[in-house]
């Protein structure tokens, strides 16, 4: 009897243009999340930086675009992006608090030979300390069973619950993502916490912008320069504070006289700062307005056709 021919595969569906977009932003995150974790056993300042990087612009795509994917597993991966992240930031905070007293105290000419070995002393002492304890966490099983999580989310499509999404209601999520921002900004802000506020709003909507930068191009890529520039200055802002309270708190092995110049070379270092952090987010709310409006009709478009 001869034998039936095997029905042939049906080919999976391509997804529509909005899914495919973010299914390629989140894929291209996931390779460099996993290439800066393989790296991360030598802790290079630049794996440090590039993983954390990957981490948060991940985690972030994710919140965004969470009504397109499977409730649970988003979750459950934002989770673990968040936990891989926590764990680089003791390295990546040692590595610019060094870089910048260092700075401050060959600016200041009063500072003798002795005064900078010490210094730079402790610095070293914190960065190799930090470093250890980064490779000792990686020993661990917990950080094996956390890198082992994050190559599951990364094998698997079942992230993905939406496949047909079009291009305007991608875009319309982006736009959803400056709810906060916008607030904030209408209420200028200037203290420390405020502008630390923003600035992690900043990102969010900096990421998920990334994912559409070729729609209305010129207005996004002016959004996107101002973000960038607001946005370092507000963390250059973040790290002086951080690096006030590290001298505080390290009076006593620095010596008194260190101590106190390196406090008012950063407290004159923090009032410019903010000043600069306030007048550059105030940029970005024209800029947003600007992009809005570029963006208006494909949003209109896809909320008037339904799926």
């Amino acid at each position: 009897m001869a034998r039936k021919p095997p029905t042939p595969a049906v080919p999976a569906a391509l997804p529509a243009p909005g899914s495919a977009r973010l299914e390629e932003a989140i894929r291209e995150q996931q390779l460099l999340l996993a290439a800066a974790a393989a790296a991360l056993e030598a802790a290079g300042v630049e794996d440090v930086h590039r993983g954390r990087v990957a981490a948060r612009r991940l985690r972030s795509i994710l919140k965004t675009f969470r009504p397109l994917l499977e409730p649970r597993r988003d979750r459950l991966y934002r989770a673990d992006l968040r936990r891989f992240a926590q764990a680089l930031g003791a390295v990546r905070e040692a590595d610019v608090r060094r870089e910048l007293l260092v700075d401050l105290a060959r600016a200041d000419a009063t500072n003798t030979p002795a005064d900078r070995r010490r210094l730079g002393v402790l610095l070293d002492d914190l960065r190799i300390t930090s470093r250890e304890n980064l490779r000792r966490h990686a020993a661990e099983p917990g950080w094996g069973a956390l890198c082992a999580a994050l190559a599951r989310h990364r094998a698997t499509g079942a992230l993905f619950a939406v496949r047909d999404a079009r291009l305007g209601e991608v875009v319309a999520l982006v736009a959803r993502a400056w709810r906060r921002p916008v607030r904030l900004l209408r209420a200028k802000p200037t203290d420390a916490a405020e502008l630390h506020e923003l600035r992690l709003a900043f990102k969010h909507c900096r990421y998920a912008l990334e994912v559409v930068a070729d729609v209305a191009p010129k207005p996004t890529a002016r959004l996107l320069r101002r973000l960038r520039a607001a946005q370092d200055r507000i963390g250059e802002h973040r790290d002086t504070l951080l690096a006030t309270h590290w001298v505080q708190s390290n009076e006593r092995s620095l010596g008194r006289p260190l101590a106190v110049r390196l406090v008012a070379q950063l407290d004159a270092r923090e009032r410019k700062l903010r000043r600069q952090s306030a007048d550059r987010a105030a940029l970005v709310l024209d800029a947003w307005r600007q992009w809005r409006d570029a963006t208006r009709r494909i949003r209109k478009a896809a909320s008037r056709d339904p799926r």
